[in-house]
Order: structure tokens, then C-alpha cells, then sequence
């Protein structure tokens, strides 16, 4: 039997990823520098960090992306039981930082499991949908045990805690199960079911809480949980249509914390304005449009639930990082993806990007039919 040929990859999406990951860079050194010099005596502590984790995660994209995507599917169940693995170690043997355990330290190089999970719940809510496919419209049978499997692993999630990343996973898995063709009305019985138990979860932890009100007006304790919030608005504020200019911001210096990670995009505003904060956002649509597409032209159902779930993973984050830095959104630990320091998360979103382009690999395009031209020596019954 003949193998199907194989489509160009998507050049749009490899631009897009390489200009995000270098426009990242850029920014993760202007918003680190001092910050390093500071606390380490090394201006080029974080980006000498980060640009090993570029190179890491560009060896991986040009791996993955010649990997057919139909393998993760035979993989789902070693990487779910590696998922919840990973999770139990973290609580067991995990570091703590910022009152949350949630990375295993592997020599003198952090790892967040999590990163992993996400993509992994990726993996394993399409292809078990795919199987659920002939009682999809039945509750019991097509949506109960996906979301058994979803809910330990956002259990263990929980007890790190890692609340963002619980509405992360939940949110990309539940994307993926209305593409498979669940019905609405079992979706929504889902939502108000859970609502209270979130509501409870939110109600009974008091930093949540504060996080709640602080959002709602950040000067309440401009000195305590409104700090960050308010640095990042006075970064934003600043920077008018172009900026400071790049390396010129103000609150980097101290005064920001986490400004080359969580709230990188307030520097971004501040430097370059507008204009560039609108360039970032705009990188970021055209990624998610162009991701949607590869996933609708997949030859297979996997491939375009993969594909959707990829994309969501990155639209998610993007929502929530830019919601948190303009006051929309709680605090959270939500990085900007490809833009933000740290490594994990660096390497695992350039691996979902490279299996993203190996699916437009054989996507199906539609190729228009050329109309057929007359010459002047022929005539109509020759044609």
C-alpha cells in the first residue's frame, strides 16, 4: 500500500513559536538583569538559565515534530500512571517555595511535575474519548471514567496546592470532551455540580479568599496581597503607546517581584508600550487560530482532539497570565507560555508546539481545482 505523502509543516506556527520563545528571551533578560546582579551577582544568572532551557526545548520541538502523533495514544497509560507518580513524589519529597510544594529537585535543576500533567491529561482525554465515541451521549459510561482519572490527579493537585493548574487541566479536558461530541446538557450538569465544591474550596482557605478581594480592589493592602498587583499596574500604566524603552523600566528594580516570570507581560507594557504589549497579544491569536486550523484539517479525530487541546492549553494560560497582570484575574502562578521564565514550563510548551506541527504534517487541504484554459488553437470539442 502506497504511505501517504506528507504535507509541508505549518511554517505560520513555526514562525509564531520561534518569534514568541526570541521575543521571550529578550524580555526574560531586560526584566532579570537586575534581579540577578542583586541576588546573585550575576546579571545574566536567569537568562543563562533560560536560554539552556530554549536549547533544550528546540532539540525536543524538532524530535517531536517527526514523531507521528498517533504514538501518544499507545502511550496514554503509561503516562497517566507516570502522571500520578510524579504527583505523589512532589508531595513526598517535593521543595517548598511560596508556601506551595510543588517541584522535585533533580540535582541543582527544579522540575514541576505539573507541566508534565498538563499534557499528559491532554493526551489521555482524547484518546479516551476517542474510545467512548459509540456512548458519547450516554453520562455514565462515556463521561464518568475520564473524569475519575481527571479528578484524582486534580486531587493530588490539591494538596500541593496548585489551585490554577486544577482550572487549567479541568478547563482543557472539559474543551476536549465537547469537541468529542458530549452533550450540553451533561456539560452543564457538570458545572453546576461542581461549583459548590469549588465554592467550598474557595471559602475554606483564607489566602484564596484574600486573593478574591484583592483583586476586587488591590489598594485595601497596598503593602501586602495588593503589592504585586499594584506594581504591576504601575509598570502598565507608564508605558503609554511605545514605552520606556527596552531595559528602561522602573519597577523591575526591586520593586515588581516575579517580574521576568508571572508578570513579565507588565514589563513588556512598560518598555514597549501598547504597541508592544498588542504585538505580543496579537502573536498569541494568530498562534491559537492557526492551531485550531491544524487541528481541523487532521486526517483522524485524535489528531484534532490533540490539536485542540494543545491550543486550549496555551489560550488558557495566555487568559489567565494577562487577567492576572491588568487586575482582571486573581493572583495566580500562571506563566505567560514561550515568554516567561522557567524552565519546565518552557520545555514542555516547545514539546506541545512540535507535536502540534507534526499533526499539520498530514493534515488534509483542500486543494482548489484550476480552471482549464482555452488557447487560441483550440476549440471547445478538443477540451
Amino acid at each position: 500500500m502506497k504511505q501517504k505523502k506528507l504535507e509541508k509543516p505549518d511554517y505560520w506556527l513555526v514562525m509564531i513559536t520561534f518569534l514568541l520563545l526570541g521575543f521571550g528571551l529578550v524580555m526574560v533578560f531586560s526584566a532579570s538583569y537586575y534581579k540577578g546582579l542583586l541576588n546573585y551577582n550575576d546579571s545574566y544568572y536567569f537568562i543563562k538559565k533560560q536560554l539552556i532551557a530554549a536549547g533544550i526545548g528546540l532539540v525536543i520541538f524538532f524530535i517531536v515534530s517527526n514523531i507521528r502523533y498517533t504514538i501518544y495514544q499507545k502511550l496514554v497509560i503509561p503516562f497517566t500512571i507516570l502522571s500520578i507518580l510524579l504527583l505523589i513524589a512532589v508531595l513526598i519529597v517535593g521543595t517548598t517555595a511560596n508556601g506551595a510544594k510543588r517541584w522535585i529537585q533533580i540535582g541543582s535543576i527544579p522540575f514541576q511535575p505539573s507541566e508534565f500533567v498538563k499534557l499528559a491529561m491532554i493526551f489521555y482525554t482524547a484518546s479516551i474519548m476517542i474510545k467512548k465515541q459509540s456512548v458519547i451521549h450516554n453520562f455514565k459510561r462515556a463521561l464518568i471514567p475520564p473524569l475519575t482519572v481527571i479528578g484524582i490527579i486534580c486531587s493530588l493537585l490539591y494538596f500541593q496546592p496548585h489551585f490554577s493548574a486544577i482550572v487549567i487541566i479541568l478547563c482543557t479536558t472539559l474543551v476536549i470532551i465537547f469537541c468529542a461530541g458530549a452533550q450540553i446538557r451533561h456539560l452543564l450538569f457538570l458545572f453546576v455540580a461542581s461549583t459548590p465544591v469549588l465554592l467550598i474550596i474557595l471559602y475554606t482557605s483564607d489566602y484564596r479568599m484574600e486573593r478574591i478581594t484583592t483583586m476586587l480592589n488591590p489598594f485595601n493592602d497596598p503593602t501586602g496581597s495588593g503589592y504585586q498587583t499594584i506594581f504591576s499596574l504601575y509598570a502598565i500604566g507608564p508605558g503609554g503607546l511605545t514605552g520606556l524603552g527596552l531595559g528602561n523600566s522602573i519597577q523591575k528594580m526591586a520593586y515588581l517581584p516575579e517580574a521576568h516570570n508571572d508578570f513579565i507581560f507588565s514589563i513588556i507594557a512598560e518598555e514597549l508600550g501598547f504597541f508592544g504589549g498588542a504585538f505580543v497579544i496579537f502573536l498569541f491569536i494568530v498562534l491559537i487560530v492557526r492551531g485550531i486550523r491544524i487541528a481541523m484539517q487532521s486526517p483522524d479525530q485524535f489528531g484534532t482532539l490533540l490539536g485542540i487541546g494543545i491550543i486550549t492549553l496555551i489560550g488558557v494560560e495566555t487568559i489567565f497570565n494577562l487577567g492576572v497582570v491588568t487586575a482582571l484575574l486573581p493572583v495566580t502562578g500562571v506563566s505567560l507560555p514561550l515568554i516567561s521564565y522557567g524552565g519546565t514550563s518552557l520545555v514542555f510548551k516547545m514539546m506541545a508546539m512540535g507535536i502540534l506541527l507534526n499533526i499539520s504534517r498530514y493534515r488534509q487541504v483542500k486543494k482548489q481545482k484550476r480552471p482549464l484554459k482555452v488557447t487560441s488553437n483550440q476549440s471547445i470539442s478538443h477540451i
